[in-house]
Order: C-alpha cells, then sequence, then structure tokens
C-alpha cells in the first residue's frame, strides 16, 4: 500500500494548472449605460427647465440647484461670469453625473452608483439651503 506523501505527489501530478483571471471582463458599451442615460435625460431636463422656469426659482432649483448654488451671494461669484457659468452647468449637469455614476458602476457597484447621483443631487439642494441663509 502506497504511503499517503507518495499519493499526494500523485494527485498534484495530475492535477490542471489553473489558468490566472486577469479580473472580471465586461461588455465594453454596458459599462456606460448611466452615463448614455444622462446624456439621453439632458434636453428633456432643459425642456423641462424652461416650463419651471415660469412657476418661479424655487421650482427651477429642484431640477438645477447648482445653478442656484453660483448665483448665490455668499460665494459672489463676479456677475459676467454667473451667466456663462449658469449655462455651462444646464448642460452639464447631467453628463457630469452620469460620469461619476460610470466610474462607480464600473466597480460593480451598481446600487452604490444610482446613490450617489442622488447624493450628487441632493447635495446640491442642500447647499441652496444653506448659501441662501448666509446670504
Amino acid at each position: 500500500m502506497p504511503s499517503s506523501a507518495t499519493v499526494k505527489k500523485r494527485d498534484a501530478a495530475r492535477a490542471k494548472p489553473k489558468k490566472k483571471s486577469t479580473g472580471k471582463k465586461s461588455a465594453g458599451w454596458k459599462r456606460f449605460w448611466p452615463l448614455a442615460v444622462c446624456l439621453l435625460i439632458t434636453p428633456f431636463a432643459i425642456r423641462s427647465a424652461s416650463i419651471l422656469a415660469l412657476e418661479g426659482p424655487k421650482a427651477f432649483a429642484l431640477l438645477y440647484p447648482w445653478v442656484d448654488v453660483v448665483r448665490s451671494a455668499a460665494l459672489h461669484v463676479p456677475e459676467d461670469w454667473v451667466g456663462s457659468l449658469s449655462q455651462w452647468i444646464i448642460y452639464l449637469q447631467f453628463p457630469v453625473y452620469g460620469l461619476v455614476m460610470t466610474l462607480t458602476f464600473r466597480a460593480d457597484k451598481h446600487l452604490r452608483a444610482f446613490i450617489i447621483g442622488l447624493l450628487l443631487h441632493f447635495g446640491g439642494l442642500f447647499a441652496v439651503v444653506v448659501l441662501a441663509y448666509l446670504a
């Protein structure tokens, strides 16, 4: 009867070599869907902003809080910059959300990516409220 040491050596010699995995591979375009969704939302958000502007500044701030952050008197942004910064923010707010969510989504944190997008938006709303009290 062979010893247990020789049996282990034979089993180790018969074992197939394991392939090293280089990481989790996913489809190339599927990991960018948060950015694509946010890019598709942007024209509709701009259209709804023109309607919300008729309701007053509070309704507009719910959709584009970062515009009101820039317009806040507490930040002392020069008047000639406010107009162009507001336009840039209107067009880039949702794509930036999508970019940040995509970077988190690529790390296989799908729910966390959605939560981070919401935190960015509600962080802007919180900043509007805080800056309103400071001004």
